[in-house]
């Protein structure tokens, strides 16, 4: 049955509203939660007061940005660090954009360099969706508070129970005045004003932490694993191609999806030059995180892997790529956001088939439990189980 969740329930917002890619009609998932509402209606009446430019940052797939444009002409801006998030603003803003009798928006399209957070910009208001991930959320309030004026407002959401004593105290380092609102339809706001003069913070925008083989891995605020090898790839390294029958002897092409730090690449890189195998290598770099692709291009020029041509994509998956790969590696995510879901990972494995050399492989580790095995089977011609744990197991699949 079709589900009725794709309708904006803000009965001054007629807004149709979609995640990205646009999901089956079935699907239970919306584009918005409450704390998205919650924001923009919070910020509506001082937006329409003051006529302020307004920068939104971390606007998952554009509820917030829309919300306002549809209500009000202030000119409003966004940063968000996910090509998904950007891809999902230009559907949604499209899809209600053809219906003028639904909603007159005030388009202001999103420009592809707004990935940056070097490039937020001076603004008198900033909305921010307060994201998981506290060390981009640090990160987000310092390059607020080095570029914006002193009088300067923030106000930022996220559900109730995410907005905790650490979230406060990040605020709180950067700003004089904080405040924290009742819980509407258990989602808060956090108000902020008036800068604080020197903000005392540990925080840095690099992380590194190194491999047992030496290499040094870079992580930029908003990467996964960002403090240390998380255990999935751990477990994938020995399994990575790295001897010379694993390269042709021209060129090959590795695909790395989902790069995040780089840390497969890398691995794959300093194997193919401690190897002295034949040809030229090159490391195609794919992530939706624009600090995932920052992250891996600094690890891979870092730690001197010379004889390494990198290629880098800010992309959704594998979409409009023409370049065919000799391997293609990956540890797929199984979240969007805070949603668990196993949508990325079938695009992955399908857009993987197409994207293949003849002879080529994937290679992927995932959790036990989710089954990718069988997933394989049906898109592939064969799949190998090359090693398993009680937690994991590495999958290779050709045709």
């Amino acid at each position: 049955m079709p589900q009725d969740n794709h309708n904006y329930p803000v009965e001054q917002c007629p807004l149709t509203l979609w995640r990205y890619p646009k999901q089956d009609v079935r699907s239970s998932l919306q584009a918005w939660d409450s704390a998205d509402i919650l924001l923009a209606e919070t910020a509506l009446p001082i937006l329409t007061q003051s006529n302020a430019s307004t920068l939104v940052v971390n606007d998952q797939f554009g509820a917030i940005s829309l919300h306002l444009q549809s209500v009000t002409s202030v000119p409003i801006s966004f940063y968000s660090d996910s090509k998904i998030a950007h891809l999902a603003y230009q559907q949604n803003l499209q899809l209600n954009s053809d219906n003028s009798a639904k909603t007159d928006l005030t388009i202001n399209p999103l420009g592809s360099s707004l990935n940056d957070l070097n490039k937020i910009t001076a603004e008198q208001i900033y909305l921010i969706k307060i994201p998981k991930n506290l060390d981009f959320l640090e990160a987000i309030l310092d390059k607020i508070h080095q570029v914006a004026a002193d009088d300067a407002q923030v106000i930022a959401a996220a559900k109730a129970t995410e907005i905790n004593n650490k979230v406060i105290k990040l605020f709180n380092r950067y700003f004089k005045q904080v405040d924290v609102s009742l819980a509407v339809k258990k989602s808060r706001t956090i108000s902020a004003s008036g800068k604080q003069p020197s903000p005392y913070s540990s925080y840095s925008y690099w992380k590194t932490w190194q491999l047992d083989n030496g290499l040094t891995i870079y992580n930029a605020p908003n990467v996964f694993s960002r403090s240390s090898l998380d255990m999935g790839a751990a477990f994938f390294l020995p399994h990575l191609p790295a001897k010379p029958q694993d390269f042709q002897p021209t060129q090959t092409h590795v695909f790395d999806l989902a790069c995040g730090n780089g840390v497969l690449s890398a691995y794959i890189a300093n194997s193919f030059q401690q190897n002295n195998c034949a040809g030229e290598l090159v490391i195609h770099l794919f992530d939706e995180s624009y600090m995932a692709i920052e992250s891996a291009v600094k690890t891979l020029e870092a730690n001197d892997l010379s004889k390494v041509k990198i290629k880098t994509y800010w992309n959704d998956c594998l979409a409009d790529v023409e370049q065919k790969a000799d391997w293609i590696v990956c540890n797929p995510p199984f979240h969007q956001q805070k949603t668990i879901t196993d949508h990325i990972a079938m695009q992955m494995f399908n857009q993987s088939k197409v994207c293949l050399a003849e002879g080529g492989k994937l290679s992927i580790v995932g959790n036990a439990h989710l089954g990718y095995g069988k997933r394989l089977n049906e898109i592939f011609a064969a799949s190998q189980l090359v090693a398993q744990d009680k937690r994991f197991v590495v999958l290779t699949a050709n045709d």
